[in-house]
């Protein structure tokens, strides 16, 4: 495993530089700090450690800052740690945005471009079966990305199995969070539940589905480039949404392409825009686009998409 952290540095260049690693006090990350502090010296890396309190579950929560500090002090690593406020509400979404919200905060504070996250291969699976269930595309398939700058997965491809075993071998500590067990939670459901049936189904499901992760991964790679080469067709930036950063489409060349291309294009487009780009939705706003030649379609409370002249183009209303 450690091999395996070392070739990642390797491949994407990590060395001589300040990084910055999320330490939840969890088998996952604990497993990962071990292995970068191991590796510090020979990559000569300034190694930052970095713990968000959500404060959901009270003294253990402070427990588990207290576990990482201790971490981070024994190493030697200078410690940035934040708690969240009572009134965020506590659920998934909003606690994934709080985290992705720190993280940029302590990057910005160790001056660093490099942020280490201890996802592991059976986050990825998880992450796979709960968006197959809620419904996604082809894009979503590919799942959580090894690397999106500044991020930085370098256990992706392990199991959780692996992780745990590797920690017994080498007596490194760790806290256990209870709610893990709590099946109100989605991916805590799937993980207890939906997971361990599959298995049963296939041992090998694991693998299977972390292939078909990849293999998505590979394909959108592919559909990236020829994606970037059409936007380039119908794009017209000399009539921009500054509120969105969006250049209009020309509609003419737009309604020349295949209609499942028009769908992808559709889709990227509103990525961050539209709350919910699922099947449905892409459909509205194609069908639109194929049936108006001056018309606006409401998206949301202040945005909306205009086909006029042979454009289409978002337009944001001023409050």
């Amino acid at each position: 495993m450690i091999e395996t952290v070392s070739t990642f540095l390797n491949n994407y260049g990590i060395k001589n530089m300040p990084v910055v690693m999320a330490l939840s006090g969890g088998v996952d990350s604990c497993v990962l700090f071990y292995i970068l502090n191991s590796l510090k010296t020979t990559y000569n890396l300034d190694l930052k450690v970095m713990h968000l309190n959500h404060n959901w579950r009270g003294e253990e929560s402070l427990l588990d800052l207290e576990f990482a500090r201790k971490i981070a002090d024994d190493a030697g690593c200078e410690f940035y740690s934040k708690t969240l406020d009572d009134d965020i509400k506590k659920t998934e979404l909003c606690a994934r945005e709080a985290r992705y919200e720190f993280f940029e905060e302590a990057l910005k504070y160790f001056k660093s471009n490099v942020c280490f996250l201890a996802h592991n291969k059976n986050d990825n699976i998880e992450t796979l079966i709960y968006r197959l269930i809620k419904g996604t595309g082809v894009a979503g398939l590919s799942c959580i990305p090894i690397v999106r700058t500044p991020y930085y997965r370098p256990l992706l491809n392990i199991s959780r199995a692996e992780i745990e075993e590797f920690a017994h071998i080498n007596n490194i500590e760790y806290r256990i969070d209870k709610s893990n067990d709590d099946s109100k939670y989605k991916r805590n459901f799937i993980r207890k539940n939906i997971l361990p049936s599959m298995m049963q189904v296939s041992q090998n499901a694991l693998n299977s589905m972390n292939s078909l992760i990849m293999l998505a991964s590979e394909n959108n790679e592919i559909l990236d480039d020829y994606i970037e080469y059409i936007e380039k067709e119908i794009f017209d930036n000399s009539i921009k949404c500054w509120a969105y950063n969006r250049p209009s489409i020309k509609r003419g060349g737009f309604l020349n392409l295949k209609p499942a291309l028009q769908r992808e294009i559709i889709s990227r487009y509103f990525k961050g825009i539209l709350k919910n780009r699922d099947y449905k939705n892409i459909i509205k706003i194609q069908k639109f686009i194929l049936d108006n030649e001056n018309s606006t379609l409401s998206i949301n409370a202040d945005t909306f998409l205009k086909v006029s002249a042979g454009s289409v183009f978002l337009y944001k209303r001023e409050k």
